[in-house]
Order: structure tokens, then sequence, then C-alpha cells
């Protein structure tokens, strides 16, 4: 089984070429979902191993919003969208307006923004990589849940009985009426999954 961390420099320059496709179609999708001007700098790709994500999550020490997506077809896997409670508020209070809420007791219509947000962020990279890869790939209905971020992470390999211990992480800065957010999207792919994505970046 080869690892993704065995990546060669022209598989990495790929995935960082379809990173940015996909951020390109974040930005635009995004501005128009929050009716304002978002930027987003050059993505920052890592390969890391499970466990090292874990640890980076965990030393953030903050309550973190993780909307989740399903990957099938051609691969098999999920993307995971995290971001901050402080970008989650932002968001929230950019469409809704500013009042008090709180994270962990967001109501209907702001769950449903924020998945809407994390599926417009996930598919933007699912795009980028069917188009890129020439893949068939469809997507599941996004869910979301609150939680540190290790314990986000643990949710994908409760509904998954094998996952790769590498994880492709797409570290995103965004900039949103004069204040930056970091936001990062995971994708934790089946080990199968692995080996058609590798084959197909060596076409």
């Amino acid at each position: 089984m080869r690892q993704v961390a065995q990546l060669d420099e022209l598989s990495r320059d790929i995935l960082k070429e379809i990173g940015n496709i996909g951020t390109g179609n974040a930005v635009t999708a995004l501005s128009q979902m929050l009716m304002h001007p978002v930027e987003i700098a050059v993505p920052d790709l890592k390969i890391m191993k499970y466990q090292e994500v874990c640890t980076l999550l965990n030393d953030a020490e903050e309550l973190q919003t993780g909307i989740m997506v399903g990957v099938s077809g051609d691969m098999q896997g999920m993307f995971l969208f995290l971001l901050s409670e402080t970008f989650t508020m932002a968001v929230i209070d950019k469409i809704l307006g500013t009042e008090s809420r709180s994270i962990t007791g967001l109501g209907d219509m702001e769950h449903s923004l924020i998945c809407e947000l994390g599926n417009i962020m996930c598919g933007s990279y699912i795009n980028a990589l069917a188009a890129v890869m020439d893949m068939s790939l469809d997507v599941s209905v996004p869910d979301m849940c609150i939680d540190m971020g290790g314990a986000i992470l643990s949710v994908p390999l409760s509904r998954f009985l094998r996952v790769s211990d590498d994880i492709l992480m797409i570290d995103n800065l965004f900039r949103l009426g004069g204040a930056s957010f970091h936001g990062r999207i995971l994708f934790l792919p089946e080990p199968e999954s692995l080996d058609v994505m590798l084959r197909k970046l060596r076409e």
C-alpha cells in the first residue's frame, strides 16, 4: 500500500493546483452567499499523520465547527471542513445580523447556514479534484457537529471501517470584513482510494 506521504514532487504540485482551483471556486461561491467580498489566501496543503492532525487541533483549545461531506464513486472517503468558533459566528452575523448567540445553542437557521458554508467549501475542492483527475464523484448531504477539534476528527473514524493513517489537510486563510480567520479542510480517504488517487496523479 502506497502512502500519501510518499507523493513525489510532481504529484504534490498537482495536488496544490487542485487546491488553487478549489479555492478559486470557493471565493466566488462564498462571496455570493455572504453578499460580501471574501478573500482566500493561497492554500497551504499538508500531508500529515492522523495523530499529528489530532495534536494540532487539540492544541487550539477552542470549540470548532465541523461540516462533514461523504464522498463516493471513483473514490471513497470524507471531507471535513473545520472552522473556529470566531469564524462560525462571524459568518452567521454577516448574513443574519449581529445579535447575542451561543455556538452551542444555534437554531435551525444558523445550522442550515453553516452546513451550506461547509458544502460550498468541500464541494469546491471535490469538484476540482474530480475535474483534474477525470473522476466521477458523488457527495452526501452535509452533516455538522460542534466540539473540540480532536473529538470532531474521531467522527469520520466511527463511520468508516478503515481509513488511511494519512490525511490531506488544506489550510486556508480567509479575509472577511477586515478580519482574518483560519479554516481547514481535511480529506480522510479510504485506503483503496489512496491508490486510485496516486495512480491518477501519475497518469
